[in-house]
């Protein structure tokens, strides 16, 4: 990791007449002011967003077990420091990250019980403010467990407006607070204002619980509640409160990963985003030569050629490959009998293609992990898939850092398919390359598919907390629910499947879909060929939260476009302004065709279907036509498109020979 690195510490010393500590501290670029406040046994904040109180007074402040920094509270000091730092990651939407806060600490302790203190370190970026909690080691507090969280966000706007995930893969979409009426998970983005848009969070959850926000009888105040259990001499996680003028601010904004530490891997060559075949869709999938795929080597071996021959960087292996995923005594470091691991690891390694594991979570945990890592060492293994840790408690969260480590040890990669919340640990650990916190496409039998215009709400929603692995990009969108594990019908065309690979930004690529369906359409298969998986830049051109959204990425000289739509689809004008002036572009369009649309009949799923009194089986519809074209364009040209119902759009944009 290079960067160049500014910090000025200015400590202010309590002024001897009024014993006022400083109170405020602003964001560099003077947008945001935050203030702090304490009186009445009170320690609180409050934020202004271009000159417009966006959060009234907000408690801070957490009450340990034992009943410390329960009674009257006092602010004893203060101190502020700005930090000015531009940093490089190892892979993500952008080559480059500017890290640029100001930060005020208050000196906080017991009125009645002074010696025992606790710091709140607050700070204020171009993107947001976000605080924490430290708890210095001291003769009179035993540990730090918490029993109540008393961080406050009191919304000031006349009518606010909120999305926000109702599990760690559902949405609850544009509901006014005074609808809401259960615990929310995070991220919590809301509209106050038609130029204010807010998201709660949080970063660095490394040893505490996910927290939850829970509104207050005002239907305005969120109040954090979480639980952690640890010793003194130790933080709390970060709240984060991400601030912009429009929903693209939050996509673009950075804050979530310039709250966690910088990597901590000497070593990071061996980390490579890429894209990966999938196998678990495909079981009982039949080919167009009437090979039948399923877990056995010659299915692991047609994977591998196909990745081969389309310059794709991995072939993921799903579950039931060392046996009984669920089972406490399969061993994952053995192979079922139509597995033969050391033949399918060397074909893959003389054909350029890494290979990922899946290793569920009790493996894990019943299997000594140096054995089996130690072992995944020697086969050649890339990553692996870690399925079913469950929950998001302390001591879930825990474990899932210990094996992010543990794997980076043996130069492993990592995805996390479970309901734990990202919170930007993949700056510290860039082997952390993805997690399922989202609607996986085709997930869970009885789970509803993400609809065309939920697309558009996820990037500010569970995106904003970090990479996710959607397992989007399914092109036999007609015949694949006939296979064993495809459980629903998809509300989308094609293109849009192409699309949303762009769209969710993730280390790791999972493609749910056999290789013959992407051979039969592989000029549309072409432009995720194109996918780094790693840009040095990204914008969000075009959004409205529930509607559509046109995001462009950068890498080299090369942009790559990605557009999704509502159920109403729309008609895209799109002004090439970001391109490079004086240079002409060769751009490829990946289109839907003039009839496509996401519908298909009957019902969603098996259970839904038989509720219809219709079959559930492969029905030809519209949801696989498209079209490819090209053309040559300059800066400030546009591009026209029809955009179907539930459709998408794809440019790639290169210069031109």
């Amino acid at each position: 990791m290079t960067y160049s690195r500014s910090i000025a510490l200015l400590g202010l010393a309590l002024l001897p007449s009024t014993g006022t500590a400083a109170t405020e501290i602003s964001s560099p670029d003077q947008r945001i002011q935050l203030h702090t406040h304490a009186g009445n046994g009170e320690v609180a904040y409050s934020v202004e967003f271009n000159g417009k109180p966006i959060i009234a007074k907000s408690r801070l402040g957490v009450v340990l077990k034992g009943g410390a920094f329960a009674g009257p509270l006092v602010v004893s000091g203060s101190e502020t420091a700005t930090h000015d730092e531009t940093w490089k990651p190892v892979w993500g939407q952008f080559s480059q990250y500017r890290d640029h806060y100001n930060e005020l600490t208050l000196d906080v302790s017991e009125a009645d019980a002074p010696q025992r203190t606790m710091q709140v370190v607050l700070r204020a970026y171009n993107d947001g403010i976000a605080f924490r909690y430290v708890f210095p080691e001291q003769k009179d507090l035993a540990n730090a467990n918490f029993d109540k969280e008393l961080s406050e966000v009191s919304l000031v706007s006349n009518a606010p407006v909120a999305w926000y995930p109702a599990s760690s893969t559902t949405l609850r979409n544009d509901v006014p607070f005074g609808k809401i009426k259960k615990p929310c998970r995070t991220p919590f983005t809301a509209r106050l204002a038609d130029d204010c848009f807010v998201s709660l969070h949080e970063a660095t959850v490394v040893n505490s619980s996910d927290a939850n926000l829970v509104l207050g009888k005002d239907m305005r105040t969120l109040r954090y509640s979480s639980s952690c259990k640890q010793g003194t001499g130790t933080v709390s996680a970060w709240r984060s409160i991400q601030i912009a003028a429009d929903p693209a601010g939050l996509i673009e904004s950075s804050l979530i990963l310039n709250l966690n530490e910088p990597n901590k891997l000497a070593d990071t060559s061996w980390i490579k985003p890429g894209v990966t075949l999938w196998d678990w869709r495909n079981h009982g999938g039949k080919a167009d030569d009437g090979f039948v795929y399923g877990i056995n080597t010659k299915s692991y071996l047609r994977y591998i050629d196909f990745a081969s021959k389309h310059g794709l960087a991995y072939v993921l292996i799903d579950a039931e490959w060392y046996g009984p995923e669920r089972d406490n005594s399969s061993d994952p470091v053995t192979c079922e009998p139509e597995v033969d691991m050391e033949k399918i690891t060397s074909y893959a390694k003389d054909k350029g293609v890494g290979v990922w594991l899946y290793i569920n979570d009790r493996a894990l945990k019943h299997f000594d992990m140096d054995r089996t890592f130690s072992q995944y060492q020697k086969w050649g293994i890339k990553g692996i898939k870690h399925g079913f840790l469950g929950g998001g408690n302390q001591t879930k969260n825990a474990f899932s850092v210990e094996v992010l480590k543990k794997c980076a040890e043996y130069r492993i990669m990592y995805n996390l398919h479970e309901p734990n919340k990202p919170t930007g640990l993949t700056r510290t650990y860039p082997n952390y390359m993805s997690r399922e916190y989202v609607n996986s496409m085709l997930d869970a039998a009885n789970r509803p598919p993400a609809t065309p215009s939920e697309l558009s709400v996820f990037p500010v929603v569970h995106n904003l907390a970090g990479p996710v692995d959607r397992s989007c990009g399914l092109f036999d969108m007609d015949a694949s629910i006939g296979r064993d594990k495809v459980h629903k019908q998809i509300p989308s065309t094609v293109v849009s499947q192409v699309a949303q690979c762009l769209v969710f930004p993730s280390g790791l690529l999972t493609l749910p879909d056999m290789p013959d369906a992407y051979q039969r359409k592989i000029d549309l298969f072409e432009f995720i060929k194109q996918l780094p998986m790693t840009y040095d830049e990204t914008k969000v051109l075009e959004m409205e939260i529930g509607d559509h959204i046109t995001i462009a990425r950068r890498s080299g000289g090369t942009w790559l476009v990605a557009a999704l739509a509502d159920e109403d689809g729309r008609k895209l004008e799109l002004k090439l302004d970001f391109l490079k002036p004086g240079l002409s572009y060769d751009v490829t369009l990946y289109e839907d065709a003039a009839d496509s649309h996401y519908q298909f009949p009957g019902g969603w799923n098996k259970k839904d279907a038989a509720k219809k009194k219709m079959p559930f089986k492969p029905v030809k519809t519209k949801r696989e036509l498209y079209q490819v074209r090209t053309m040559t364009v300059k800066a400030g040209d546009t591009v026209s498109a029809k955009i179907a119902p539930g459709g998408g759009h794809c440019m790639w944009i290169r210069p031109a020979k």
